[in-house]
């Protein structure tokens, strides 16, 4: 069985712990089946390739959660993924000293696999949508991370023009809808 606090990251894939049932072999959250690894990886490249800065936190080489955020005018979107099955995606409303790592209110968030999270993260509606999500609610405990992996956080931000790329993908898909 895999630790429970391993995490995936783009060159390191992600170990699955046994299924309780054995006849649940069908899972598509089954990672032992290399095609879901590699949609995973994908799911992870798309976040960068949407401006998303990223943070490795407790250690740059093996990070015990990876954090990700993308800053809109008014609001914040982010995921924190423990491991392929602990991910936690939010949109926060951007407030004077708002911290990913401390917040308390979020608009909308979804937990789950990385598979769902991550594509929930990546096809939601951006915030002056008529249709996005805007009452606030208590954060998940699912977007807190342990303080002793705060002590080592590497960041890395999005390459120049990649952060209005999701912006404009985003306003472009919601026009179709």
């Amino acid at each position: 069985m895999a630790p429970a606090n391993r995490v995936i990251t783009m060159s390191q894939p992600c170990q699955q712990s046994h299924p309780s049932d054995p006849a649940d072999l069908s899972d598509p959250a089954d990672l032992s089946d290399p095609t879901n690894l590699r949609e995973i990886d994908d799911l992870l490249r798309a976040v960068v390739a949407d401006g998303f800065t990223v943070f490795l936190c407790g250690g740059s080489d093996q990070p015990e959660a990876i954090v990700a955020t993308y800053a809109w005018e008014t609001h914040v979107d982010y995921v924190v993924i423990k491991d392929a099955h602990d991910v936690t995606a939010a949109r926060s409303r951007l407030v004077r000293d708002w911290d990913v790592f401390t917040a308390e209110s979020v608009v909308w968030s979804y937990q789950g696999h990385a598979r769902w999270a991550l594509r929930a993260i990546l096809d939601l509606l951006p915030p002056e949508h008529p249709n996005a999500p805007g009452e606030d609610y208590p954060a998940p405990a699912g977007l807190r991370v342990e303080p002793g992996f705060l002590t080592s956080v590497s960041v890395r931000t999005p390459r120049p023009g990649l952060v209005a790329r999701r912006a404009m993908r985003l306003r472009l898909a919601a026009r179709e809808r």
